[in-house]
């Protein structure tokens, strides 16, 4: 039986307000400002653009639709994708900093196999049992993975992983 999962409410609402609060300080110079030179014209409503995408973005994931199980996962959002465990052939897990001294961010969990590619983001409900799940498959599998892959999991608590050798990859793609 698959398990419905969504993003916390808390980190939609924080993203929300990100992206409110850029619009603001991006558009509003733009309607207060009269004459305004037209390169700082320009520069704020690109940010304007990317604070708006960021919102949208925020919207996207606040609807997306995720379901685990043991024969694995299902996202819902735009379109329609499907991962089963057994298809699994690459795991990515990256950690993006918000404070220079790493105290603060988010992880992105990817998931790549039988052409499909599924991102997740910590701030999803139960996503540590999700890459658990997926450490289990890259162990029995022995499915290669980076040693930033390794280091992000090991932070996460969960151990046993391999990291890939590196000359073996540079070898098999005739780098070597």
């Amino acid at each position: 039986m698959a398990t419905e999962l969504r993003y916390q409410r808390e980190a939609i609402r924080a993203d929300y307000i990100r992206a409110a609060i850029g619009i603001a300080f991006a558009v509003g110079p733009l309607l207060f400002i009269p004459q305004i030179h037209w390169v700082f014209a320009v520069i704020l409503a690109v940010l304007g653009l990317l604070f708006l995408a960021f919102g949208v973005r925020t919207w996207l994931r606040g609807r997306t639709r995720i379901l685990a199980g043991p024969e694995g996962l299902t996202v819902e959002d735009r379109r329609r994708r499907h991962l089963p465990w057994e298809a699994l052939e690459e795991v990515k897990l990256a950690y993006f900093s918000t404070r220079r001294d790493r105290s603060q961010g988010w992880m992105q969990l990817t998931l790549i196999g039988n052409g499909t590619s599924i991102s997740l983001d910590s701030p999803l409900e139960h996503f540590h049992e999700i890459a658990e799940e997926a450490a289990r498959h890259v162990r029995a599998r022995r499915l290669p993975v980076s040693t930033a892959t390794v280091l992000n999991f090991e932070s996460l608590g969960i151990h046993g992983l391999k990291p890939a050798d590196p000359l073996a990859g540079s070898l098999r793609q005739g780098e070597g």
